[in-house]
């Protein structure tokens, strides 16, 4: 499970003020907690700072990089900030979140693919709206992954996203999901996929059991890498279980090295 850490996202409040004062340990201090828990890229997000998220980009961006092993995922809607934001990621290969299938978007964005080579997420999103069957989500992910390889990117320098959606607003979106993960791994094997688990529980109670819940569904059906908070260890115990479970871990060794760096208390 290739993990995307989610926390510096600055659509929650704590992240907001502190990019809003530029509070350089508050920024490393999320980052290297996120990382140290296992996450393989650090989503950064600045967008709810509008008209400064250039400038907040190009401050933060420098410093992560200093300090952080692993690379930086790009998560904004402005093709402008991802140029910016692309232009500077000199330490190691970003992640651009995201690309979708909107005829605009692409006209968008494939030049700074072409230009700056991230690796890509790729929304179930096109012209039509979001996907209404997991047919419909299998084209679009068919389509996308035919356009970045004709790019010369590789099946291993795309995830597709079929969108997680909040289960409080349409409680048959998870089922649509988690079909359409299902749907993407037969017809297109060697296409990798991605979420953002924590949507599901927006607006519900006891968000986190919904996140873990459906991390584990998700993995059943073939997810390959999530959106995800790495410092919730429910969720951790969660992960690591179930790919035990399902096989992904052969002879349990990364489930054991997991449950050794764990304290009693925290796996009762």
């Amino acid at each position: 499970m290739i993990i995307v850490a989610e926390r510096l996202n600055s659509s929650r409040k704590a992240v907001f003020e502190a990019l809003q004062e530029k509070d350089e340990y508050f920024l490393l201090d999320q980052a290297l907690k996120q990382e140290q828990a296992g996450a393989h890229y650090i989503d950064f997000n600045s967008a709810a700072l509008l008209d400064r998220e250039i400038e907040i980009l190009q401050w933060a961006i420098p410093l992560l990089q200093a300090q952080l092993n692993v690379p930086l995922s790009i998560d904004t809607p402005n093709p402008e900030a991802m140029e910016q934001a692309l232009g500077i990621c000199n330490k190691s290969r970003p992640l651009m979140n995201s690309l979708t299938g909107e005829t605009k978007n692409i006209q968008t964005l494939l030049p700074l693919i072409r230009e700056f080579k991230p690796k890509v997420i790729v929304l179930c999103l096109d012209d039509h709206g979001f996907p209404k069957t997991p047919d419909e989500a299998v084209s679009i992910a068919a389509r996308m992954a035919d356009l970045l390889q004709k790019e010369g990117l590789t099946t291993d320098d795309f995830y597709v996203d079929s969108l997680v959606r909040p289960a409080g607003v349409d409680w048959e979106a998870v089922p649509l999901f988690l079909k359409s993960i299902e749907a993407i791994k037969k017809n297109l094997p060697q296409v990798k996929t991605i979420a953002g688990i924590s949507n599901v529980g927006f607006g519900l109670p006891h968000r986190r059991l919904l996140n873990r819940t459906l991390l584990a569904l998700a993995l059943q059906r073939g997810l390959d890498a999530a959106l995800i908070d790495p410092l919730d260890p429910e969720l951790q115990s969660e992960l690591f279980a179930a790919e035990a479970l399902l096989g992904k871990d052969p002879s349990f060794k990364n489930y054991l090295k997991f449950v050794r760096g764990q304290s009693p208390s925290r796996l009762t």
